[in-house]
């Protein structure tokens, strides 16, 4: 079995005898083997082992074993305990997933500490079977197909190519001693269910089952490599980026030749389920004025007038900023403050006023129902909602909207759109204050 690791390794190129090597341990069968093999070859490597302290007695004689092992091999070991149910009950996630995080949160962690090459893993080719199956059953569409990768960054799965069978041969022929984790007899996982009540009878129809899925996966990776460089392609010339938020127009996206594909892979990974993307795809092509809100987790996707718009689901609050004089004025970043003798047209970004207009403090603050003011060039009062509603103000910027407040409690400025009426200077004046907005 050593020469199969060996070709594997140096085929791929996933390692060599210069790097060193963090090894997960369990204590199970087969990164007991995986450990005895690197012995065997002569690499550098250390063992990992996590304790989740999930199976009372158990957890503790796993981790003996670990300990007693790294003794035997002469490597050293590292060896922490979590509290996975604590981090499910924090996370809202199941124990599997909570161990995988902890675990693999930890591996990180110690690769930085100890200046670790690689971590190492001991998933078989049994593991692509029933990851392959999982994720077609969850509808995760060619990515899913491709199963375990034998290498993602530092992380490598050098026995991906060989059986559980044939490992649980070799430790027998060799009396490697190892640990049974009795819960993956229990069929109310699903990867068990798979692995004790499915897989055998697929084997029946075919024998060389893990062979095929391994084979099938590395074509399944390919594959969906091109589809991966086709969808960021196109994405390049259809999205842009606008500080926190993502745009794209409606109707070029409806007009791709393959949309249900694109929005699938851009999509998917954000969390936005497939009935979502389906009524997204039925909306692009519609021509309506109303604003359509799709939420998935820590992301928005709005759709209203001829944009698709994603940004990040938490509302950003801005602080109030009190300005309790001109020199504060100097002392915050959103806007530049400065003292002209001569007006100019202003830009959006720009407000033009009289000192003598002013009265301290002044405030910047985001909007609120019921605010309102007179609009640069109209003689009644608005809305400020009603005012962004006729501008045709996105969802996205009108939450990132601030007001600039008088003492009195009128609202100067719209910032970045429109001053309030009543604060129009006369451009023959002597001096302005000039305020530009910066952010």
């Amino acid at each position: 079995m050593l020469k199969d690791l060996e070709s594997n390794i140096s085929k791929n190129q996933l390692f060599n005898r210069e790097h060193s090597l963090l090894l997960a341990i369990s204590g199970g069968v087969d990164s007991v083997v995986l450990a005895y093999l690197l012995k065997e070859g002569n690499y550098n490597f250390t063992l990992a082992h996590c304790n989740f302290n999930l199976r009372g007695k158990d957890s503790e004689k796993d981790e003996k074993f670990c300990r007693q092992l790294a003794e035997e091999l002469g490597v050293q070991i590292f060896v922490k305990a979590v509290d996975v149910k604590k981090y499910c009950k924090e996370h809202g996630v199941s124990v599997q997933m909570a161990a995988r995080d902890l675990r693999y949160d930890w591996f990180k962690k110690l690769m930085k500490q100890e200046n670790l090459d690689r971590l190492l893993t001991a998933h078989h080719a049994n593991d692509i079977v029933e990851t392959v199956i999982l994720n077609l059953l969850r509808g995760t569409g060619i990515k899913g197909m491709k199963g375990i990768p034998e290498k993602n960054g530092k992380t490598v799965r050098p026995l991906l190519n060989i059986t559980r069978e044939e490992i649980e041969k070799f430790a027998k022929k060799q009396k490697i001693k190892f640990r049974t984790d009795k819960s993956n007899l229990e069929n109310k996982y699903e990867r068990n269910f798979l692995r004790n009540k499915v897989v055998p009878l697929l084997k029946k129809i075919n024998p060389e089952l893990e062979q095929t899925f391994f084979k099938n996966s590395l074509r399944f990776s390919n594959e969906s490599a091109i589809i991966s460089d086709y969808i960021e392609q196109r994405l390049n010339v259809l999205v842009s980026t606008k500080g926190d938020s993502i745009h794209a127009n409606r109707t070029k996206l409806a007009a791709e030749a393959h949309l249900e594909t694109l929005l699938h892979h851009w999509l998917s990974p954000l969390n936005f389920s497939e009935t979502q993307q389906q009524n997204i795809i039925s909306l692009l092509g519609k021509k309506s004025g109303e604003t359509k809100v799709f939420l998935s987790g820590q992301q928005k996707l709005i759709i209203e007038r001829d944009e698709l718009i994603i940004t990040p689901n938490t509302a950003k609050e801005f602080p109030e900023i009190r300005l309790k004089d001109l020199a504060s004025l100097k002392k915050q970043s959103i806007l530049s403050f400065s003292k002209e003798k001569k007006f100019y047209l202003p830009q959006k970004n720009e407000l033009y006023l009289s000192e003598t207009q002013l009265q301290f403090p002044l405030t910047i603050r985001q909007r609120k129902d019921g605010d309102k003011f007179k609009p640069f060039g109209m003689k009644g009062f608005k809305l400020i909602s009603d005012f962004l509603k006729d501008e045709k103000i996105s969802t996205v910027n009108k939450n990132k909207l601030r007001l600039l407040v008088n003492g009195n409690g009128d609202i100067i400025w719209v910032m970045g759109y429109r001053s309030d009426e009543r604060y129009r200077v006369d451009p023959s004046a002597k001096t302005f204050i000039k305020l530009t907005l910066t952010e």
